[in-house]
């Protein structure tokens, strides 16, 4: 997921980058009769896409996960994710581990559990107090599995998303624990 996050980065500022080029090599060519309207029209916002073209505007996008410190989470809590790897619009807050959405609009999340061997666990999502994706499991005592749980939901701004570990304890080693999310398309 986290790749993800990068290539959609990357190719966000390639395409920044490379409209700015385009459009500085057709205004330096007086001589050439030219319409360059066009260029001008690819750079304007899209409302339906949730990006201007530059890496900060409308874009959102965040990857937290819980530091390896952190081993032992006791379960009917919060997940304070300390480790902020990208938070592009700041609308992760670290104090109290929940997403506030900026902008209306369908937004794509991720969220990971590493249960405690031999332990029921259940890793929620949730959206303003309600529960909306789940990860459950049941594990015999000498096994252990890394599960990733992805959501896609409709926000209104300033709705919270968090990842609340509702029953069990999770183990948090080398970015085991983590939530990620990016806005996929702006409401208009």
């Amino acid at each position: 997921m986290r790749n993800l996050l990068y290539l959609i980065l990357f190719y966000c500022i390639y395409q920044s980058s490379t409209l700015d080029n385009d459009l500085e090599n057709f205004l330096k060519t007086p001589d050439e009769e030219m319409d360059v309207k066009p260029l001008h029209q690819a750079q304007m916002p899209n409302p339906k896409m949730g990006n201007d073209n530059t890496c900060g505007g409308n874009n959102v996008m965040f990857d937290v996960e819980r530091s390896s410190q952190n081993h032992l989470i006791v379960s009917n809590k919060t997940i304070i994710y300390d480790k902020i790897n990208l938070n592009i619009a700041g609308a992760y807050n670290k104090d109290t581990g929940k997403f506030n959405s900026p902008f209306a609009g369908t937004y794509f999340f991720s969220f990971s559990s590493l249960p405690r061997r031999g332990v029921q666990t259940d890793v929620v999502l949730m959206k303003n107090n309600k529960r909306v994706s789940e990860i459950h499991s049941v594990l015999a005592d000498n096994t252990s599995q890394l599960a990733v749980q992805n959501t896609i939901l409709e926000l209104s701004p300033c709705d919270s998303v968090w990842v609340l570990l509702d029953k069990g304890t999770l183990w948090s080693w080398g970015g085991s624990i983590s939530f990620k999310g990016f806005l996929v398309c702006r409401s208009v």
